[in-house]
Order: C-alpha cells, then structure tokens, then sequence
C-alpha cells in the first residue's frame, strides 16, 4: 500500500477504535455523555433511512422521519437508556444479517449469499467445489450470527452489564476479524488452484453485491 493508504487505514482504525470505546463507556455510565447517544443511534437511523430512500416508497420514508423526530423529542428518555440503544443496534444487526445468510442456504451451493459475494469478485465461471465451500462458509457466519445474538441478550438480560459490553463493543469486532483472517487461511489450503480474494477485496466485494440488491 502507499503512505496514503497506510494513512487512511490507520485513521480508520483510530476512529473505529474510539467509537468501540465510546461505546462501552456509554453502556456502563449512569450518566453518559449526550454525545455518545447520538453516536449510538447513527448507524442504525442512517441504514434505516437509506433502506427506506432505496425502497423509494414515500409512506417508508415519511415513517422513518417521523421516528426519528421522535427519538430527538425524547433524547433525555434515551439518553438514561443508552445500554439499550447499543444493545438494540447490536442484537438488531446480528438478528438481521444472520436471517439474511440463513435465508439463502435452503437452495443450490451456488445460491447461498457467499457465493453470490464471491461472483461479484471472480464472475460466473466458478465449479461445484468452489461453491460447496461458500456455502459452508455461509453456514458459519449463519451460525455466528445466530450465536451472537443469542449470547448478547442473555449477557444483557441475565449478566452484569458490563459484561455485555465488552463483548458486544470490544470483543465482537476482533471475533469478526478473527473469522476473516482464519477463513482466508482455510480457503488457500482447501481451494489451492483458485483464485483468492483479498479480505479487503472480500468487504468491498460485498458492499457491491449489497448495492445491487438495493
């Protein structure tokens, strides 16, 4: 990579750092800073409002603004619940994106959504082997998925929460990490003579399928 890249990946993971850590102190503060309820509620009303402008249906739209003024009406009411705001955000996703992967197992290997990914880096002309192996790829971010969110309202619900927080805000993205780099691994042992993608080539091969879809 050139300097400007090594500078731009640095900066990333500075600021993806300190929005983690922003986090977990807001989860355990009785008194958490405002900023950090708004920092909270950004990923999920920015993806909520540009899902409802892809829809391109106004009632969708319309809903989604009024629930956003709703919540800045009651920014005191969710600012003495800033753990359930990091917690809904965390739950929510997983809940989603494992619904999402598991829905495309039930069809041909080449169905499943990894597989779906890994056409949008290598095109169509891909064999059986390779996409037996993304589907059971699929499998296990599925399971993952399902596992996280199960883990993350029984931490929530039945243990101390600061517990919940670090594995929800500390822990989950160096778990993600984690998966990506052993699936790599794996992947050149068990598809030697295929083409491999990069983990970076990977992430924005998946944003591109995501955009399709939308």
């Amino acid at each position: 990579m050139s300097g400007m890249q090594w500078l731009r990946t640095g900066l990333i993971v500075v600021v993806g750092a300190a929005y983690l850590w922003l986090g977990h102190q807001a989860s355990i503060s009785s008194d958490p800073p405002l900023l950090s309820l708004l920092i909270g509620l950004a990923p999920l009303s920015v993806s909520a409002l540009l899902l409802a402008w892809a829809s391109r249906s106004p009632w969708l739209l319309g809903l989604c603004v009024a629930a956003l003024l709703a919540m800045l009406l009651k920014l005191d009411v969710l600012r003495a619940n800033t753990a359930w705001v990091y917690f809904i955000q965390h739950a929510g996703m997983h809940a989603m994106l494992g619904v999402m992967f598991g829905r495309t197992l039930g069809h041909d290997h080449s169905a499943a959504l990894c597989s779906q990914v890994s056409r949008v880096v290598y095109g169509n002309d891909l064999d059986a082997a390779f996409y037996l192996y993304t589907w059971r790829v699929t499998v296990v971010w599925t399971a993952y998925f399902a596992l996280t969110t199960l883990l993350s309202v029984l931490l929530f619900w039945l243990g101390p929460l600061a517990w919940w927080s670090v594995f929800a805000n500390l822990l989950t993205p160096v778990i993600i990490g984690a998966i990506f780099v052993i699936e790599f691994a794996i992947r050149q042992r068990a598809l030697p003579r295929d083409r491999h993608a990069s983990i970076a080539q990977t992430i924005k091969a998946y944003r591109e399928y995501s955009q399709r879809k939308q």
